[in-house]
């Protein structure tokens, strides 16, 4: 007892004090970290389709000379639900998809109601790619695959601000390359800085990746996301590696699921700073680029989060390691002492509050 009491001067209170300290701002900034990793939707796609843990989404990011196109779509449709079902993966009820895929690629446009005319990005999508990205609708609707008709398009806020004075325009006809187009909805983006930075801040408009290569806008697919089940680590990438039959020097894959873990983000330390750049030729999407600048902002918490947790946990192991090397203390000496301390805090706090009274005996 007498060597806890010495183990436990005021020194070591104010070492464990500043430890307390560490571990409350640590935890602190990972709540900020799984909040902030949260807000960016298009990279949620698992959590919102089921367990975490069962599915992964996967994303390749094609340069030019790859040539990837809806014929390339069409072939890894194929081959990737062949690879799910000789590995037992798919599900036999009716109407229940074992896996879903989307791609999309960037071109630039004018599109003109009446006398007004504004030039905006056109962003050609295929699959389901409004469920990878749940841009926010401000009225109408969303468009997939589902639709035999591909002429429909969805602006946004500031698009249709510039053709008809405000979102109230379901169902008005815009042209764009000489072909009549139906408004389907339109969608309000993020303002966010990171949002502007990573290059959504300009007019945007979606239609069908189908009529934007139809009107010359394209000239092959940018990117693919799949999401797929995932019953060990990285199957869902291998899978998709395994089928791609494109020179790896033209492309660029990554699983979006686990990059925001605390152990990918502490690998990322010693890359930091040109883990951005790449040699491949490949553009990225506003998307990707808002995730790899919250990557950029997350390494650094991550690396302070796990040295805030390292004080206290080496703290806790000197302790120990002196009191072993005393050998005076035993199990119930610990258990005594801390029931003690427990003791004398209640005690006091039932004399400040007028609880305990004191009786002289005569």
């Amino acid at each position: 007892m007498e060597y806890l009491k010495t183990v436990f001067t005021k020194v070591y209170i104010r070492l464990l004090i500043a430890a307390g300290i560490c571990v409350a701002v640590g935890l602190i900034l990972v709540a900020i970290g799984v909040h902030s990793a949260a807000s960016l939707k298009d990279q949620q796609i698992a959590s919102r389709w089921g367990d975490k843990k069962d599915f992964a989404e996967v994303s390749v990011f094609f340069s030019e000379l790859a040539g990837f196109k809806e014929e390339g779509v069409t072939e890894l449709k194929y081959k990737i639900s062949e690879q799910l079902r000789q590995d037992s993966l798919t599900r036999e009820e009716d109407g229940v998809r074992t896996w879903v895929y989307a791609y999309s690629a960037n071109g630039k446009a004018n599109i003109t109601f009446k006398k007004n005319t504004a030039e905006v990005k056109v962003i050609g999508v295929g699959g389901d790619f409004f469920l990878f990205h749940p841009i926010r609708l401000v009225n109408g609707s969303y468009f997939d695959d589902s639709y035999l008709m591909k002429d429909l398009v969805v602006l946004d806020e500031e698009t249709a601000a510039n053709l008809f004075g405000s979102s109230d325009c379901v169902g008005q006809i815009v042209e764009i390359g000489g072909v009549m187009h139906v408004v389907s909805g339109v969608i309000k983006k993020d303002e966010s800085r990171l949002d502007k930075l990573a290059g959504n801040n300009e007019p945007t408009i979606f239609m069908s990746y189908e009529a934007l290569e139809a009107n010359g806008m394209a000239s092959y697919i940018s990117s693919y996301e799949a999401l797929l089940p995932n019953p060990i680590t990285s199957y869902a990438m291998n899978t998709v590696k395994d089928v791609l039959k494109i020179d790896e020097k033209r492309y660029e894959m990554l699983e979006n699921t686990s990059r925001f873990k605390w152990t990918n983000l502490l690998k990322r330390v010693p890359k930091y700073g040109t883990w951005a750049m790449n040699s491949k030729g490949v553009i990225y999407p506003y998307w990707e680029n808002m995730a790899r600048g919250m990557e950029d902002y997350l390494t650094p918490v991550a690396l302070l989060v796990t040295i805030l947790f390292a004080y206290p946990s080496v703290l806790l192991l000197v302790v120990l390691i002196r009191m072993w090397k005393k050998r005076t203390i035993h199990r119930g000496d610990v258990k005594n002492f801390f029931e003690d301390r427990v003791e004398d805090y209640r005690g006091k706090r039932r004399k400040r509050d007028g609880e305990l009274e004191i009786y002289e005996i005569t």
